[in-house]
């Protein structure tokens, strides 16, 4: 099933996965179904199958179009001064602040990635899903390779490869945990400082010419929440999701050309 390259579909496209969100934060992914989502936005089942083979198809489109990977190549666009281990930690604050300000996005996210949803999509979808998540892979080992590069990391090959594995099944993890509500309080300490600590400590396992600080994930944190407080719906969208499909592959030094790309 292709995605729309026209204006007007690609809008009527975010009407129906506008309708589609709420229909999760409301119900559930359970209980969502085509006929409501018809019902919702005011027309046929038909009208939705002209965009959606089946209902695979809409969660993974709105798990790509919540995705940080949206908003990064922007911050880095507006940010020119940011180091390489800077770089490394954004997808990180990007991933907690979109669950912060989404209800769905945590369940998006979870649900995605399971084989047992994201394999019965349509083709075009699952291509668009395997480019979006091996970027965002693509987006640490770039961003470390960088920091070798400028002298903030002392890593061989194998060490970055290990530190970009560290990082994303760290970042996995802490959000399963917390977001499911289903550890009792008395085994969680403070959530924010909890997750700082247990990242600065994967981080130091490594030979940074600047360890991670509290200072700096301080810094980096507010202007990760000035950005979203002004630009969090700008690039949620088809056409911004089709950008980035299309420049997945593009090395995420070349931000300015995505952001171009991305407008």
């Amino acid at each position: 099933m292709k995605c729309p390259t026209e204006a007007l579909p690609m809008m009527r496209c975010n009407q129906i996965l506008d309708a589609a969100e709420m229909l999760i934060e409301s119900q559930g992914i359970v209980s969502f179904k085509f006929s409501q989502l018809a019902k919702e936005v005011g027309c046929s089942t038909g009208t939705l199958y002209k965009f959606f083979e089946r209902k695979e198809d809409v969660l993974v489109c709105l798990f790509l179009r919540s995705a940080t990977s949206n908003h990064l190549p922007v911050f880095i666009d507006q940010t020119p001064e940011l180091t390489a281990q800077e770089k490394v930690l954004l997808p990180i604050l990007f991933t907690f602040e979109t669950i912060k300000r989404s209800k769905s996005f945590f369940t998006l996210r979870s649900v995605s990635v399971n084989t047992m949803v994201w394999q019965l999509a349509s083709d075009e979808k699952v291509e668009r899903f395997k480019k979006r998540i091996n970027a965002f892979w693509g987006w640490f080992t770039d961003s470390l390779n960088e920091a070798v590069e400028k002298g903030e990391l002392d890593a061989t090959p194998l060490q970055v490869k290990e530190l970009v594995q560290g990082i994303t099944f760290y970042l996995t993890g802490s959000l399963t945990q917390f977001e499911s509500q289903l550890v009792a309080p008395e085994y969680l300490s403070n959530r924010r400082e909890t997750c700082y600590r247990h990242l600065s400590k994967l981080m130091a396992q490594y030979k940074w010419s600047k360890p991670l600080n509290q200072q700096l994930f301080d810094s980096l944190e507010s202007q990760t929440i000035r950005f979203f407080d002004k630009h969090y719906r700008d690039h949620m969208s088809c056409s911004a999701c089709s950008a980035l499909a299309c420049a997945s592959s593009v090395p995420h030094s070349d931000c300015s050309r995505l952001e171009a790309i991305g407008r």
